[in-house]
């Protein structure tokens, strides 16, 4: 936004230029950044590894960690992680919503992830912790069909009919705006208390820290510390009854374990739904064992209060950039090009000026004319409308952008220039990878942090045993989740740089290679962490033919020639590794097929 100099009024750069005269031009050297960012972070990704604080329950720490996986490939996590790390580049904030429900395209209930556009969100602004802790108010403006609003908050015919009443339903009927379908001009230009859309409702999600009396109840039954829904009076007559039943067990009354509580004055986080006018449509306490809101939100760099992404640190060099194209257009629309001057004494008498310019820029045109002494020739004027200045300049910016946003041609893929090292060409991808690494690391922060809130929504909510279907899992992964054994054990989270590139899964599997032919690893420990196509088949052919082993009556130990089934998974085995034609694991196969005939 720019000051109109004529009416003192705030207008976009964009109008001003073409209140001018002139076309604004657009060279968009932001976007190609953010791309770049974007390919970076795809091609790095990221693993979620869940760590038991005791040592003996590191089964059941992978047991979470392939819930938390799983929690991310019913909810295509890879594709919003990629939307809210573009955002995250665009505004420095990234914030996401997670919660417990009924997902209907899965016919079941889950924990969902959603984003959320930041045109959309509020909190407290007062906020100075790049933790977040000082939050004390967060929600979102959400904007829902009729229908929708009903079947979320309409419990009853009566709530049913005053829901309608507050929303006017005879202005809400299907609408579809085509004029400004798939374009940003709805969200960047949203109104508070009306939806764009006048055929949805506008409804108010608020989380708010607020202050209320709680019973914290010390049971020495049991050990238990928490916070009851009893009153002090009914904690009384609990222990009360307990002296009546010890006495009469005869347990001397100062060796019956009695509750001991207290009230105390404590924040909790409060829910409320409203329309624009303030009806509430529902209200609770929070309903999570975690004790917060649903939201997980990082701002970047929360430096004195403020925040901004990268794309901020180059928007002058965009600006500039855009100035100098736009200037440089000028420039070749004034300037003279393919000029005719022709002195009037060299039109000859049958032709006007019209004739004599078309005879001229005709092809193989002959134009008769009788030169007067003194008398000048006709000639054609082009001049050098660009000053070479402003190509310099335009370059300067360019590679100024590219110095700003720490994203080098190196990075880009560019092709270097002739007698560039390898070795240098390398450390300037690495220096460029650098310059980037903090606002990359904060954003696997903001993931941590997702994860666990989804690692506690699955502790509470996961109260049955369910088959995760994980992708691209090895045999070896624990398919079953299982409430029963996670709930007790107390979990810690952490996101690490993944394995699923291809040059981490080849260091893999050549490193279990070299440990199976020294014989450090035996066939099964090879297939359970080998990331070879063919692994999970094979190894379930193994144990499957160690349980029929195991099963044959009257002779322990007894051994059986290899079934149908087993051969046709050798003879997948072969053809698999013969296409990959690599001569290591050529012998490396043929060694474990080796073993498994000679066991046979």
């Amino acid at each position: 936004m720019v000051k109109d100099p004529d009416t003192g009024d705030m207008i976009t750069e964009e109008d001003y230029i073409k209140k001018q005269g002139k076309i604004p031009l657009k060279q968009n050297i932001i976007r190609q950044l953010i791309r770049n960012l974007i390919g970076q972070y795809r091609s790095n990704p990221t693993n979620t590894i869940v760590y038991a604080k005791n040592s003996e329950d590191n089964d059941l720490s992978d047991m979470m960690g392939n819930a938390i996986r799983n929690v991310h490939d019913i909810n295509l996590a890879v594709e919003l992680e990629a939307a809210n790390f573009e955002a995250f580049a665009i505004s420095g904030a990234v914030i996401g919503k997670f919660t417990y429900r009924y997902i209907p395209q899965l016919e079941m209930e889950d924990v969902y992830e959603e984003n959320i556009n930041f045109n959309r969100i509020f909190f407290n602004s007062d906020i100075e912790d790049v933790r977040l802790n000082d939050l004390t108010l967060i929600g979102q403006i959400i904007d829902l069909p009729l229908q929708a609003c009903l079947a979320t908050f309409a419990s009853s015919k009566e709530d049913e009919d005053k829901i309608k009443q507050w929303y006017s339903v005879s202005n809400y009927q299907m609408y579809v705006n085509s004029n400004k379908g798939l374009s940003s001009s709805m969200l960047e230009n949203l109104d508070f208390y009306f939806p764009s859309d006048p055929g949805k409702c506008r409804i108010f999600e608020i989380w708010q820290k607020v202050g209320m009396h709680k019973i914290y109840a010390h049971d020495y039954s049991d050990g238990s510390y928490k916070i009851v829904d009893l009153t002090m009076k009914e904690i009384g007559i609990i222990n009360a009854e307990r002296v009546v039943e010890g006495l009469k067990a005869g347990v001397p009354q100062e060796e019956i374990p009695l509750i001991e509580a207290r009230e105390k004055y404590v924040e909790v986080w409060y829910a409320k739904y409203l329309d624009p006018y303030g009806h509430v449509l529902r209200e609770f306490e929070t309903p999570y064992d975690h004790k917060e809101h649903p939201f997980v939100a990082t701002l970047h760099p929360l430096l004195n209060g403020d925040t901004w992404g990268i794309v901020e640190d180059v928007i002058d060099q965009q600006r500039y950039v855009n100035r100098l194209i736009t200037q440089m257009s000028t420039m070749i629309d004034m300037g003279a090009k393919d000029l005719l001057l022709v002195p009037e004494e060299c039109i000859p008498a049958d032709m006007d000026i019209s004739d004599f310019a078309d005879e001229w820029s005709k092809q193989g045109g002959v134009i008769r004319i009788k030169v007067k002494p003194g008398c000048e020739l006709p000639q054609q004027i082009t001049s050098n409308t660009i000053n070479p200045g402003a190509s310099e300049l335009l370059a300067t910016q360019l590679k100024m952008a590219q110095d700003i946003a720490g994203i080098q041609e190196s990075i880009q893929g560019k092709t270097p220039t002739s007698g560039t090292p390898s070795s240098l060409y390398e450390q300037e991808s690495v220096n460029s990878a650098i310059n980037v690494k903090h606002f990359v690391d904060t954003f696997i922060t903001w993931k941590e942090k997702r994860d666990n809130k989804i690692m506690k929504l699955i502790k509470q909510y996961y109260n049955e045993p369910r088959m995760l279907t994980i992708t691209g899992s090895r045999g070896n992964i624990n398919r079953m989740y299982d409430p029963d054994k996670i709930k007790p054990i107390d979990m810690s989270l952490k996101v690490v740089q993944g394995t699923n590139t291809p040059v981490y899964r080849q260091m893999i599997d050549d490193t279990l290679m070299m440990l199976f032919e020294k014989s450090v690893i035996d066939v099964k420990m090879f297939l359970e962490n080998s990331s070879l196509p063919f692994a999970d088949k094979l190894l379930d052919s193994i144990n499957k033919r160690e349980q029929e082993m195991q099963q044959q009556p009257g002779v322990p130990g007894a051994q059986q020639p290899p079934s149908p089934e087993m051969m046709q998974q050798i003879g997948q085995v072969q053809q698999a590794a013969q296409q990959q034609a690599d001569p290591k694991k050529m012998a490396a196969l043929q060694s474990i097929l080796g073993q498994q005939q000679t066991q046979a």
